[in-house]
């Protein structure tokens, strides 16, 4: 939309215009409410939409010259104040809901924005502490010693000084070389100034473009009231600022403008999934499968099809896009409904083109990778600016995710403190920072899609698949959904594989060469698929419409199979610690959340049997891979404790033994290792494993040895 030419209006006709819609308006009483809570509040919200009925030349005006127009608004708010009410400083007019075709995405900001009143969207990246600027700064002449007041230019970084001792305001009217001005900063007027750093929003980029920032400048009242992660819409005028040219003198500067966008007001917008917009036809189209129940099998066949098998890993994608429902219990717990799943696998198997893949179908999907990555990359920190030497709070991936999908690619390659970082957020929905002065809690409520490679980059044989991830069982245990992906060398499948990978590079050649011939080839989809822009707003659709509520044979089947699960056989009756324990409740809510996931995926208010019957199909397949122990049982402590709970008593038992036998030695002489080793055999301990407990309890300081054939606990 094209700024309409306005005619001229004076300061005088349109402060006039002004009180004559804030009287018709009936703010007249707002204003006195607003000047009796001052300073609390200190500024008028008007919608533009409002203001444009009422006068359409005066709200032509405001996007044409916003500042005066604002300055001649606040006049006419001052004028309608009784004489009888002073206050310490100006009541600020706020203009909120600018036109649609105002809104200019970051990347699309021209020099005719410049001195314009304009409209962008995004996400916070970044906020610095709140700081004081002058807006009016007092000077003294050291010639005449007069006082003079030289306004300062709120976007620059510098102070400006005075050229001369002002004549009219009493000055001698000597040059600035000759004064020699102070500045007095006590009787300065100050503001509160807070830069944020707008990032474009990833639902709103094509495919491989990298979203762009925007410098935006907060004063007074607007300053600290958005945090990094939010999303909102900044009404304000478009600014120019010189960049300084270092090293080249003072005051010098590059031909290049840098552009900030000075705030008027700011919107938080709602945390919908995806403001995707759908059309009619679309929408019927998503509406015509709603309750098939082969539209799952078509959704997870539309993921990724130039990547061939991984069934397993893209039903659980598929069920994670589009999640459970988050609910608040009645003591204002919240449970979430985000699904997180991890991908463990060999190298080569095209785990990096899957999440790529994910992240551009999934709205508000972003892509990071674990390598190299810093805690405040991923999650948030307090990081110094560079150029202020100020704090500031950042946000990570996590946190720019929020409300859609983070998909982290090398998750293995991450420190220690940046996995730990990451356990708050994938739980809590948060992420609480406490650092330089700052503390703040930030939203991350995002689906969490990582992969992996094993520990020692491939996965062997000679050890279960548990013991080779790379990660903490405390990080393991958020995850819902763990699957292990295997290059098993298996001459059908390989021959299949083969053969699909050659098909598509040859295809791919074919269509280059048509490229050369014809000078462009439009994409196309498989037949009998989704394509990937369909299939996000299938997804988005869905979020936004579907809540649905488990029946009861659904409820039934998921009570069934964690019951079943949870037997404790007959000889193990005096200790679940026997046998293991196969699930626990962590693992039921995350069948809740796949079940009404799937009933989700078939656009259906009410998750059946069917969808409970594939949330069990894919936690089982999860537990039998990575939970076995290899004598037909299951133990999760496997996976989230990394030892099993047979073993735990085992090491049990050995403290037990040192203790009897300790207490019948005197003070200070150790157990003999081998009456040790004899009386764990007879507790059905074997030698192999009572030497391996001790190795254990000897790492982790729990005994030592007075002499090599002696043990003795701490």
């Amino acid at each position: 939309m094209a700024i309409a030419a306005t005619a001229a209006l004076s300061s005088g006709e349109q402060t006039a215009r002004w009180t004559a819609f804030l009287e018709e308006a009936d703010l007249r009483r707002k204003i006195l409410e607003i000047a009796e809570s001052y300073p609390e509040e200190r500024s008028l919200t008007v919608s533009f939409g409002d203001l444009e009925r009422v006068d359409r030349l005066l709200a032509d005006t405001l996007l044409d010259r916003p500042e005066a127009c604002l300055a001649a608004g606040e006049v006419a708010i001052r004028e309608m104040l009784p004489a009888t009410v002073a206050l310490p400083g100006p009541l600020r007019l706020r203009v909120i809901h600018l036109p649609v075709g105002l809104h200019v995405p970051i990347h699309m900001i021209r020099r005719e924005h410049l001195g314009k009143a304009i409209a962008v969207e995004g996400i916070v990246r970044r906020s610095s502490t709140p700081q004081p600027q002058v807006v009016d700064a007092v000077f003294e002449c050291g010639a005449c010693r007069q006082k003079i007041h030289w306004p300062q230019e709120r976007t620059l970084p510098t102070l400006k000084l005075p050229t001369e001792c002002d004549p009219r305001q009493n000055g001698c009217g000597k040059p600035a070389l000759k004064a020699r001005f102070s500045f007095l900063e006590i009787e300065s007027t100050t503001v509160d100034f807070q830069r944020l750093d707008l990032q474009e929003e990833p639902e709103r980029l094509k495919g491989g473009t990298n979203p762009e920032n925007l410098a935006v400048h907060l004063s007074e009242d607007l300053v600290e009231q958005i945090y990094p992660g939010t999303r909102v819409t900044v009404n304000g005028v478009l600014r120019a600022v010189p960049r300084p040219a270092m090293g080249r003198g003072l005051g010098a500067t590059y031909s290049l403008l840098d552009v900030v966008l000075v705030a008027i007001s700011i919107e938080k917008r709602s945390k919908e999934y995806s403001e995707i917009e759908i059309a009619d036809a679309e929408r019927e189209e998503i509406e015509r499968w709603k309750g098939d129940p082969a539209v799952f099998d078509r959704i997870v066949d539309s993921l990724a099809p130039s990547i061939k098998g991984m069934r397993w890993e893209k039903e659980a994608i598929a069920l994670q896009l589009f999640g459970g429902v988050e609910k608040l219990l009645p003591d204002g717990v919240r449970v979430r409904g985000d699904i997180h799943c991890l991908i463990i696998g060999d190298p080569g198997l095209a785990k990096s083109q899957l999440l790529l893949y994910v992240s551009r179908t999934a709205p508000r999907g972003v892509y990071a990778s674990g390598k190299g990555t810093t805690s405040a990359g991923l999650t948030a920190a307090a990081v110094r600016d560079e150029t202020t030497g100020r704090w500031t709070l950042e946000a990570g991936a996590m946190v720019l995710a929020s409300g859609g999908l983070l998909c982290l690619d090398e998750a293995d390659k991450m420190s220690k403190e940046d996995r730990s970082a990451m356990h708050e957020g994938l739980e809590q929905g948060q992420i609480s920072i406490a650092k330089a002065g700052i503390t703040a809690t930030l939203s991350a409520r995002c689906p969490v899609l990582a992969a992996a490679n094993p520990k020692f980059g491939r996965f062997t044989m000679d050890q279960p698949p548990h013991l080779q991830f790379d990660l903490p069982p405390t990080l393991l245990s958020r995850f819902d959904v763990i699957l292990p992906l295997r290059d098993k060398p298996d001459e059908a499948a390989d021959r299949s594989l083969a053969r699909a990978i050659l098909t598509q590079h040859q295809e791919a050649e074919a269509r280059e060469g048509e490229r050369h011939r014809t000078g462009s080839v439009e994409a196309s989809t498989p037949k009998g698929l989704f394509s990937q822009e369909f299939l996000k707003k299938y997804i988005a659709y869905a979020r936004q419409n579907v809540r649905p509520v488990m029946d009861g044979e659904a409820y039934a089947k998921l009570e069934g199979y964690y019951m079943e699960m949870r037997k404790v056989l007959p000889q193990e009756e005096d200790s679940a610690a026997k046998g293991g324990i196969a699930i626990t409740p962590r693992q039921l809510e995350a069948l809740v959340r796949l079940t009404e996931a799937a009933a989700r995926a078939r656009l259906s208010p009410e998750a059946t049997l069917l969808d409970a019957e594939r949330a069990v199909r894919i936690m089982e397949h999860f537990l039998s891979e990575v939970t076995s122990t290899g004598e037909g049982r299951r133990d999760i402590d496997l996976l989230f404790t990394g030892i099993t709970a047979s073993h735990r008593d085992q090491i049990g038992k050995v403290r037990q033994l040192l203790h009897r036998m300790q207490a019948q030695h005197p003070q200070g002489q150790g157990v003999s290792e081998r009456d040790l080793l004899t009386e764990a055999k007879a507790e059905g301990i074997g030698e192999q494993e009572a030497r391996r407990i001790l190795d254990e309890l000897e790492r982790g300081n729990e005994v030592y040895r007075p002499r090599q054939d002696l043990v003795r606990l701490i």
